[in-house]
Parts: C-alpha cells; sequence; structure tokens
C-alpha cells in the first residue's frame, strides 16, 4: 500500500555570518550583543528583527560602552553598520570602538589570567569557613557567561584595517540644517529603508535570491529623544513614537537588528515613557550609582550600578526566556563590561549587631510570670 509519508530532509539554508538559531525557537535567529552576560541573559543573544532600547545612565557612561560593544561586534561578524547620532559624529564612534582579545594568544591569555587572580585576591586573603552541613551545596554562580560572539578588550583599540570590509553607513545630525524632530525622524528612516532595499538583508528564501550571501544589518541609533533630536522633554511628541513604530515593522521582514539608546531622565512624562518602551522588543534600563546615596553604600561597593529588564523579547513567541534572577548590578572593570547577580556581602563581623532588649524587660517578665493564679 502506498504512503504519502516523505522523510523530512534537512534545511539548506546558510545563516548569515555571525548568527545562529534560538533554542527556544529555531525559526528565531539570534546575533550577539558585545556583551557575554547580557546574551546569557538574553538567552543566547540579540534576536535578528528586533529593537532593544538602552535607556541610559544619567552621565551617559556605562550605556556608551555597552553601545560601542554592538557596533565592535558588527564590525568582527562583517555585518552592515548604520550609525545615526545628533551629539557626534559617527565616525568618531568608529574611532573609539574596544579591540578584540585574541584567544589564540597566549600573552593576552596570560594577562587576563593575571587579572583575574589580582580581582580574586582583592578580598580577605583568609578563606572563609563554613558550617559543615553546608559545604555539600553547589556555589551559586554570580556571573553568567556565554561563548557566543567576540570578546573585546577595554584597553585596546579596534584597528583601522578591521573597519576597511565594513559597510558603513552614516545618517548624521550634527550641525544639520534639519529645524524639527519629525523632519530628522523621517530622513533617519528613509536611510534606514533604502539600506534594507537591498537584497542580502532579506530574510525571504535563499532559493528566490539569486543565491546571494545574507548579512545582518545593525542600526545604531545615539541618545535618541535627546534636546540635540529637536525634542521638548515638557511635551509628548508623536514623531518619536511614529518613528518607532515604522522602524518596528521593517525590522520585523528583514536580517536586521537595532540598538537604540535613549536618555529617559529627560522626559518628564511617565506615561509617554511607557509608550516608547511599548515600541520596542527589549528595553533595558541602567541605574548608575554616581552621584546617588548608593555610591557609598557598603552593599554596592563592588558594583557601579544596577541593570533593570523593563521588558523582555517575545519575537515569534507566546513567552520569552527568563532570566534566573533580575536582581542583577553591573560593574565596569578595567578591561571589560560585565553584568552579575547582585550578591549582599556577608557579615564578617565578630559580633552581629542586633538590637537588644533591656534586661530589665527580661526581669520584669520573669517575675510577671510567677504571678499566675488559677
Amino acid at each position: 500500500m502506498a504512503t504519502s509519508f516523505r522523510k523530512r530532509a534537512h534545511s539548506s539554508k546558510i545563516h548569515p555570518l555571525g548568527t545562529r538559531p534560538s533554542i527556544q525557537n529555531a525559526s528565531l535567529l539570534l546575533v550577539s550583543t558585545g556583551v557575554p552576560s547580557m546574551d546569557a541573559l538574553l538567552g543566547g543573544g540579540m534576536s535578528v528583527g528586533s529593537i532593544m532600547l538602552v535607556e541610559e545612565d544619567i552621565n551617559e557612561s556605562y550605556s556608551r560602552v555597552i553601545f560601542k560593544y554592538y557596533i565592535a561586534e558588527g564590525v568582527m561578524c562583517g555585518h552592515s553598520l548604520l550609525l545615526s547620532s545628533a551629539s557626534e559624529k559617527p565616525t568618531d564612534l568608529l574611532n573609539d570602538l574596544p579591540g578584540p582579545v585574541q584567544e589564540d594568544s597566549n600573552e593576552v591569555a596570560a594577562n587576563l589570567m593575571k587579572d583575574t587572580i589580582v580581582e580574586e585576591d582583592d578580598g580577605d586573603s583568609e578563606e572563609m569557613k563554613i558550617a559543615w552541613r553546608y559545604q555539600s551545596l553547589p556555589k551559586v554562580k554570580s556571573s553568567f557567561s556565554n561563548k557566543f560572539g567576540h570578546r573585546f578588550d577595554l584597553t585596546s583599540k579596534m584597528e583601522a584595517e578591521r573597519l576597511d570590509p565594513v559597510k558603513i553607513s552614516v545618517a548624521e545630525f550634527v550641525d544639520t540644517r534639519i529645524r524639527t524632530s519629525a523632519a530628522m525622524y523621517s530622513t533617519l528612516l528613509q536611510s534606514i529603508r533604502k539600506e534594507l532595499s537591498h537584497n542580502i538583508f532579506s530574510n525571504s528564501d535563499p532559493a528566490d535570491s539569486h543565491n546571494e550571501q545574507k548579512t545582518i544589518l545593525r542600526i545604531a541609533i545615539q541618545s535618541i529623544g535627546s534636546p540635540l533630536w529637536l525634542e521638548d522633554a515638557n511635551s509628548d511628541s508623536l514623531a518619536l513614537t511614529q518613528f518607532l513604530h515604522s522602524l518596528r515593522c521593517l525590522l520585523h521582514t528583514a536580517n536586521a537588528v537595532a540598538m537604540i539608546t535613549i536618555p529617559t531622565h529627560l522626559f518628564q512624562n511617565p506615561s509617554y515613557v511607557r509608550r516608547v518602551e511599548r515600541l520596542c522588543d527589549c528595553v533595558v534600563r541602567l541605574e548608575s550609582f554616581a552621584g546617588s546615596d548608593k555610591e557609598h553604600n557598603p552593599l554596592f561597593k563592588e558594583y557601579h550600578g544596577l541593570f533593570h529588564f523593563v521588558k523582555l523579547p517575545t519575537l515569534k513567541s507566546l513567552t520569552c526566556h527568563y532570566p534566573e534572577t533580575l536582581d542583577l548590578a553591573f560593574k565596569l572593570k578595567r578591561k571589560k563590561f560585565v553584568i552579575e547577580k547582585l550578591h549582599i556581602p556577608p557579615e564578617l563581623s565578630d559580633t552581629v549587631a542586633r538590637p537588644q532588649e533591656d534586661d530589665s524587660q527580661f526581669k520584669n517578665k520573669s517575675i510577671k510570670s510567677k504571678r499566675i493564679d488559677f
């Protein structure tokens, strides 16, 4: 008896360089953000076709580091770049990218090992002893690791030779003659649409694309919505929300990703910020300790700020990858930026300070307890 069963053949589709399928959803491709700990928290990386919104810290010190990591990862993967900024020339960003760590270099590996030993010896040299019943319990790992993507060294600069083969487009608004924010967003959207019109960024079947090698377009927009983008913090501009809505529609049908930083601390209306967040696929917020009471708090002395997930990505899925914990903090080391689980340091003093009641209260209670009539 004949049957209609056919064995499913392996897909011959070749994924773009610098991507890999998601473990949770095989139809979803991931790219690295350039920060291994962030990739691990996102479930392996940033989803292709998504927008990541990074709410800047007040001084823009740490969000700028993540922004440069994202661009540097695109350079190393051979992705096309589209950079846009109103605060500085995008070419200045390219000249300040961190250099990659050569994992096959023994000298670099020895230096990284030396840094690790120094960091571990920063605390007390005495080994902390714990009760015997807790010694068999597994140790809690505070850091997140991910082998996807590249590693970068903040103390080195990326060579100019690595930038030569990369296709870089720029939408510059420094010293622009445009007088309205709506016109700036419209110009930027036209630049993005023009780049995505190339067939190499299409997510269609390779059989219909004349066998062209697919690649990823990395869009990087710096400090959108700031006064330099001609935005008024006291008014709710429709231009920004319309731009994000149009950009999201474009990216969902293309091999492209976007990272946008925004200074939400400058906006006066929290409900407007919530609307902006809903128009993005993933939203993270950096809370720096600089200039706050937490800067001198001994509980946070090992960290430089808190890392908040405002919105987790749910692209092509009903659920999202949920990290082990949302109590996260970040620190900027000499050579790298890491995100870790937030831990309260242990009490190492000989006597633990606890509020003690007055002895007279216990004496009065004992006296009263004897005067009981049945």
